[in-house]
């Protein structure tokens, strides 16, 4: 079969499925429990972040970047940009780097007592 007699023949039997279940299939009955309406799947598709396929190109302006600059340019926003695409104002990263030197420090620089001590409350030595 050419590919225009396959999709012919494709939409012949989806025709014909559809039938043939509507026919059988009994009446639906809305549910009563389910009050709540589902959100549109379109809302969650728009908060997904794109995925950069190629990364041999820049991500804004899809200039072709060689195989050493795709790791020197490589975002912590996980994208690949040129060299004038690269600093993160240019592409508006959305990185929080605030939150990463947070938890940095907070990591490396534990707390060593809840309440800080200090002045009377070392006990003396008797000489």
């Amino acid at each position: 079969l050419c590919s225009k007699c396959f999709k012919e023949l494709g939409q012949k039997n989806g025709a014909h499925q559809e039938a043939a279940t509507k026919s059988s299939s009994q009446p639906e009955q809305p549910s009563t429990s389910n009050t709540s309406p589902t959100p549109p799947t379109s809302q969650t598709d728009a908060t997904e972040r794109a995925v950069q396929t190629n990364k041999g190109r820049c991500f804004l302006c899809r200039a072709k970047i060689p195989l050493a600059k795709q790791q020197i340019n490589k975002c912590r926003c996980e994208y690949v940009y040129c060299d004038s695409h690269k600093a993160a104002p240019k592409h508006d990263c959305d990185f929080d780097f605030a939150k990463m030197g947070k938890d940095l420090l907070t990591k490396n620089n534990p707390r060593l007592n809840e309440k800080p001590r200090g002045g009377r409350s070392f006990t003396r030595i008797q000489e």
